[in-house]
C-alpha cells in the first residue's frame, strides 16, 4: 500500500500534486490512499480521508498512528508512507516511533522556509529527517539547499525527482488586436508568492492591461486587499479565492504571472504553458529549472522584489505577445510544458519505493 500524508486538500501545489499522483496510482490498480490533516469532507475523493480540523494540532500524531496501524493490517505489513510539507513531516516521524514494517519517504517542495532562520532548529530537523529512508527533492535547487541543511551524514538519502504536472489541452487564444491582455496568477496568498510586488507593478501598467486575476487563498489576503484599495485597482485586480477550475482560469488569460520569492518547482508554470500561455516569472532556482530563458514564451525577472523589474518584464511580455502573436507563443510554451509529465514522475516515485523495499529485505536477510 502507498499512503500519502499531506496538510489539506485545498491548499497549494504540493497538495494538488499528491492528489493527481493518487489518481494515477489508482488508475494503475495500485493500492493507494491519501490522508489529509485537515479540510472539508466535501473536497475529498476516492480513497481519501480527513483525520482532523487543524493541520498543526499535535493530536494529529495520535490520529496518524491509528491510521498507520489500520493500514498495516490491511497491507499485510507492506506499507510505504509518504509525507509532504512541514506538519506531516514532523507528525509522521513522531507517530511511527516503535512501529515496524514501515517505509518512510518525504518530499521536500521548497528551496527555503522560515524554520531555517531559527537558531539551532537544524539540530532538531536532522533528527526528524533521520526517520526517513528517502527524501525526494523536486528540483536541483531544492536538493542543493536541503543537502546543506541536513549535512553530509543524511545527504546520501536525498534524490532529485522533478515534479510532473497535469498537461492540459492547448487553447487557441485570440490576437491582442483591439483589446488589452488578461493576466493570471495561481498560488496561495502567502509572503513567498510576492503578489504585492506584482500588484504594485500592475498599478503602473493599469492602462496597458484588461485585468489581473489571482486564483488562491491564504493569510496575506487582507494585506493584498488593502493594497488593491490603496492603488485603486478594484476594477483591475481580483483575488478570486480557491478554485477547482484552474484550467478554465488559465485558458481565460493571455499571460501568466509568477512573482515568487522562492519556489521548489514551477508546477503552475507547467500547467499554464501546457495551455499555450506565455509566462513572466521570477528567476529563482526552482522556476529556473522549469522555464528555459531561451524559450520564446518565457520572460524571467532577476530582481524579484523590484517593482521596476516587474514593470519592465510585464511590458516586455505584452510587447512580445503583440509582435509574435498567440499561436507562435503557444507552440513554444507547449514544447516546454511537455518535458514534465505526471506519468514520468509517478514511475520515478515507484522506483524509489521499490529500492527502499529491496534494501530493507537485504538488511533483514543479512541479520538472519
Amino acid at each position: 500500500m502507498i499512503l500519502n500524508i499531506v496538510s489539506d486538500p485545498r491548499s497549494g501545489g504540493a497538495e494538488l500534486l499528491v492528489r493527481e499522483l493518487h489518481k494515477l496510482y489508482l488508475s494503475r490498480d495500485l493500492n493507494s490512499k491519501v490522508i489529509f490533516l485537515s479540510g472539508s469532507p466535501y473536497d475529498i475523493g476516492s480513497n481519501e480521508e480527513i483525520i482532523g480540523t487543524n493541520c498543526r494540532s499535535p493530536f494529529n500524531i495520535f490520529r496518524i498512528r491509528k491510521q498507520l496501524k489500520r493500514c498495516l493490517k490491511q497491507s499485510k505489513h507492506n506499507l510505504t508512507v509518504h509525507a509532504h510539507l512541514t506538519w506531516p513531516l514532523l507528525y509522521l516521524a513522531l507517530a511511527t516511533i516503535g512501529l515496524k514494517n514501515l517505509k518512510l519517504v518525504y518530499t521536500e517542495h521548497n528551496t527555503s522556509n522560515k524554520r531555517r532562520k531559527i537558531p539551532l532548529v537544524w539540530l532538531v530537523e536532522r533528527l526528524i529527517y533521520r526517520r526517513y529512508s528517502k527524501i525526494i527533492c523536486i528540483s536541483d535547487g531544492v536538493y542543493e539547499s536541503l543537502a546543506k541543511w541536513v549535512g553530509l551524514r543524511l545527504s546520501d538519502r536525498l534524490v532529485t525527482i522533478q515534479n510532473g504536472s497535469r498537461i492540459y489541452q492547448v487553447f487557441e487564444r485570440l490576437h491582442l488586436a483591439g483589446r488589452k491582455p488578461r493576466l493570471v496568477s495561481v498560488g496561495s496568498l502567502t509572503f513567498k508568492k510576492n503578489f504585492a510586488t506584482a500588484i504594485r507593478a500592475i498599478a503602473r501598467l493599469r492602462d496597458e492591461i484588461d485585468s489581473y486575476v489571482i486564483v488562491g487563498e491564504g493569510p496575506e489576503r487582507n494585506k493584498l486587499e488593502q493594497l488593491i484599495r490603496r492603488e485603486k485597482l478594484g476594477d483591475k485586480v481580483e483575488l478570486l479565492g480557491w478554485s477547482d477550475s484552474i484550467e478554465a482560469h488559465l485558458r481565460a488569460a493571455d499571460i501568466q504571472v509568477i512573482p515568487s520569492l522562492w519556489e521548489g518547482f514551477g508546477l503552475v508554470a507547467v500547467e499554464g504553458m501546457s495551455t499555450g500561455l506565455p509566462v513572466v516569472a521570477s528567476d529563482v532556482a526552482g522556476l529556473r529549472e522549469v522555464l528555459d530563458p531561451n524559450n520564446l514564451a518565457v520572460t524571467l525577472i532577476e530582481k524579484v522584489e523590484s517593482e521596476d523589474a516587474w514593470v519592465w518584464g510585464l511590458q516586455a511580455a505584452i510587447d512580445n505577445l503583440h509582435s509574435q502573436g498567440p499561436k507562435e507563443l503557444a507552440r513554444a510554451a507547449r514544447t516546454q510544458a511537455e518535458k514534465f509529465t505526471l506519468e514520468k514522475m509517478a514511475d520515478q516515485y515507484l522506483e524509489v519505493y521499490r529500492e527502499i523495499s529491496q534494501s530493507q529485505k537485504q538488511r533483514c536477510s543479512k541479520s538472519l
